[in-house]
């Protein structure tokens, strides 16, 4: 068998319905050069099941017995990857069928950059809501400092949209196994940190899914984590601090509109200390949480109407694409 272009590496565990929906989108793809590596990591929940009608011999799959995390399963895929580049799929998100083919026009028409990534339609309450990132945004290209893998500052990337050059992970390893939550961050930080050179589709070609169930809620050990990145990128001692309480704005921000105010109000407080008190958010932080929440019902009604009845055509095509993968 001829080494594939891509190889296409999905986690998952107890996600039956969407890691079959994850597959097809692979299957879909116009550009046939791959192969795909879907790694259970313990499912009980008829994950195997719902995967055992896939027969393509381009679809490897690996059956843990024991739940071990996404990091551990990436690494499992990426020791027995074949391809020359390796883009990631989360079983709850999916492909467009053009990912793969635009990756590889990219990817021709620059053969420097080891490191690229895409935009994304994101769906959310059954439908498309937005993108990932405005295309319109200045977003660094080329050789860039590690540190601006951490956070959404400079590269707004998500690893569903990311695709690395294998010979990328023998240079700078593959990703650490201790972190839960932004081992992918930590890893890219390195890679950037080590020279590999970024490049950025400003097209949505996958399609992010955000719901109640994903593991990136757990805000406080998410800045945790951060900081274990920051670390690894390198950053100077000026540059990390300024990053630091961004980070921690940005984190308290998730956690008072996830209506944990005290949550939110603490961590700025050990991050900023007396200027906590001149953020907004801060203050913030003081009303009520059974204020909040209705506000937060209100705000979720309008985007659903906004993008149902009132969603732009392409949001509507691009849905029926979506719908289509979904049923299978």
């Amino acid at each position: 068998m001829s080494e594939p272009n891509f190889s296409v590496v999905i986690p998952t565990y107890n996600r039956a319905a969407s890691a079959a929906a994850a597959v097809r989108s692979v299957l879909a793809q116009t550009d046939a050069r791959w192969e795909c590596l879907v790694v259970d990591d313990g499912s009980t929940d008829g994950t195997k099941a719902a995967l055992a009608g896939f027969t393509d011999p381009r679809l490897r799959f690996f059956w843990n017995d024991k739940n071990r995390g996404q990091h551990a399963c990436r690494n499992q895929a990426l020791r027995a990857a074949r391809g020359q580049w390796i883009a990631f799929l989360d079983s709850d998100d999916l492909f467009l069928p053009r990912r793969l083919e635009a990756l590889s026009a990219a990817i021709a028409s620059r053969p420097a950059v080891g490191f690229w990534f895409t935009n994304a339609y994101v769906h959310r309450w059954g439908r498309l809501v937005g993108l990932l990132f405005d295309p319109a945004r200045d977003i660094p290209e080329g050789k860039v400092p590690g540190w601006y893998a951490v956070g959404d500052g400079q590269l707004p990337y998500v690893t569903t949209m990311v695709c690395v050059r294998r010979e990328a992970f023998e240079r700078t390893g593959f990703f650490r196994e201790d972190l839960r939550i932004l081992e992918d961050t930590e890893l890219y930080a390195r890679m950037l940190g080590d020279g590999l050179e970024v490049g950025v589709l400003r097209e949505p070609l996958a399609v992010r899914f955000l719901h109640e169930g994903q593991i990136t809620r757990d805000h406080e050990r998410d800045f945790a984590e951060s900081m274990e990145a920051l670390k690894s990128s390198g950053a100077p001692e000026d540059v990390a601090a300024v990053l630091r309480a961004r980070i921690a704005r940005e984190v308290a921000g998730y956690l008072w509109r996830a209506l944990k105010p005290d949550a939110a109000r603490r961590l700025l407080e050990r991050e900023l200390g007396p200027r906590s008190r001149a953020t907004a958010l801060w203050w913030a932080t003081f009303v009520p949480p059974v204020l909040l929440a209705p506000a937060r019902a209100a705000r979720a009604g309008v985007l659903r109407l906004r993008w149902g009845a009132f969603a732009p055509r392409r949001y509507r095509d691009v849905g029926r694409v979506v719908d289509g993968l979904l049923r299978g």
